[in-house]
């Protein structure tokens, strides 16, 4: 970890913050505009904060090359969340307001997360630029969060008309996390399903963490699913399919943007051949703008860019071209600067609601070879 010093307006004392330093080293810190970082520096989901950070740096490397923010070097100030860790994230969130004064901070990722900070935040203190999909995160209120993925009404929806229309079944289970996340999950896909006159033929939740899901896929097994939906997380999701080999059943699985993951196709192995999922990107994509992120990605870290990087590449990308364009670190005024954007990023071109949402488009992936490759693309 590196650590850097931002000077306090009198220059005499300086704090000492965790973090990554992501501008030009040397600089003194009133030269250089600051914004935050609330990611999982640690803990079950550090190999994700890993790829958040990476896609931030280059994007702040190539921020600065292009005269940086306010015509200073854009620096990121990073705090542990410990990814769906609401007490760290407050933490995080909190420093980074009081310690460093950020206008704008990435993050929180993981909608547990993200609910509860937005009441220290939510009065204009700063603005969240986030991925995290759950619905609540931008049902609240909250004027002052913004977000860079599609939904999980975008994401449910896609799910189960593509489930019904291409895999032409209507026995659908669901298993979710049981957090924010998945409940989320779990209400936009009954309900979709309930518009259509149908019901689930069985929903299942399990704790994050969990390692053993042989009673949750009895019961899907018993109750008569084809297709089981997965809302949770990647490490969880590939156990949930490889146990389903390993004991014989014979259904398919389908599931949020983790089932597209590289942890989860690692984790499931062969058994991830044939999963569907919505995912906001994949390495894959043969778009030419998605194929020069991931070559500059590649050449920079030697390895292929994934979800979290790229949509943390664009909420970086978004955040400085805001207060650029606010010409101003005021909270209000680059809020009001995100509302008049239209911005062509990595996940989607961005164009942001009143709410905060600010892309309504999903790829239909399928893992096929060990690849995740895009079928189809959904637009809202």
């Amino acid at each position: 970890m590196t650590f850097f010093t931002r000077a306090t307006s009198t220059f005499v004392a300086a704090t000492v913050m965790a973090g990554f330093g992501l501008a030009a080293a040397g600089l003194p810190a009133q030269a250089q505009t600051v914004i935050g970082a609330s990611a999982p520096l640690t803990g079950p989901r550090a190999l994700l904060g890993r790829n958040f950070k990476q896609g931030v740096e280059l994007a702040v490397e190539e921020i600065n090359a292009a005269g940086g923010v306010l015509g200073k070097p854009l620096q990121v100030a990073f705090e542990d969340d410990q990814g769906d860790n609401p007490n760290a994230a407050l933490n995080a969130v909190n420093k980074l307001m009081q310690v460093s004064k950020a206008p704008v901070i990435l993050g929180p990722h993981y909608s547990v997360a993200q609910l509860a900070t937005q009441k220290t935040y939510c009065d204009g203190t700063t603005i969240s630029v986030t991925s995290a999909s759950g619905i609540p995160v931008t049902a609240g209120g909250c004027k002052y969060v913004i977000r860079v993925r599609g939904n999980d009404e975008v994401q449910a929806r896609a799910l189960v008309e593509f489930a019904r229309k291409e895999l032409k079944t209507d026995k659908i289970g669901i298993i979710a996390v049981a957090d924010d996340m998945g409940r989320g999950g779990v209400s936009r896909i009954t309900a979709i399903l309930d518009a259509a006159g149908i019901k689930p033929v069985a929903v299942e939740s399990h704790n994050a963490g969990d390692k053993d899901f042989s009673a949750q896929l009895s019961r899907m097994k018993n109750a008569g699913a084809a297709l089981v939906i997965m809302w949770t997380h990647d490490n969880e999701a590939g156990l949930i399919v490889r146990q389903a080999k390993q004991l014989g059943l014979n259904m398919r699985f389908a599931g949020s943007t983790s089932a597209s993951e590289p942890t989860f196709i690692k984790l499931a192995g062969d058994a991830a051949e044939g999963v569907i999922s919505a995912n906001d990107f994949v390495p894959t994509n043969p778009d030419p703008r998605i194929q020069a992120f991931v070559k500059k990605y590649q050449a920079k870290y030697n390895m292929l860019p994934e979800i979290w990087a790229s949509a943390y590449y664009d909420a970086t990308q978004l955040a400085a071209r805001a207060i650029n364009e606010a010409g101003s670190t005021d909270p209000a005024k680059v809020r009001a600067a995100f509302a008049k954007m239209q911005h062509d990023g990595v996940l989607a071109s961005y164009r942001c609601q009143d709410n905060g949402d600010c892309n309504q488009q999903i790829h239909i992936v399928e893992v096929k070879g060990g690849q995740p490759m895009v079928l189809t693309t959904v637009k809202f």
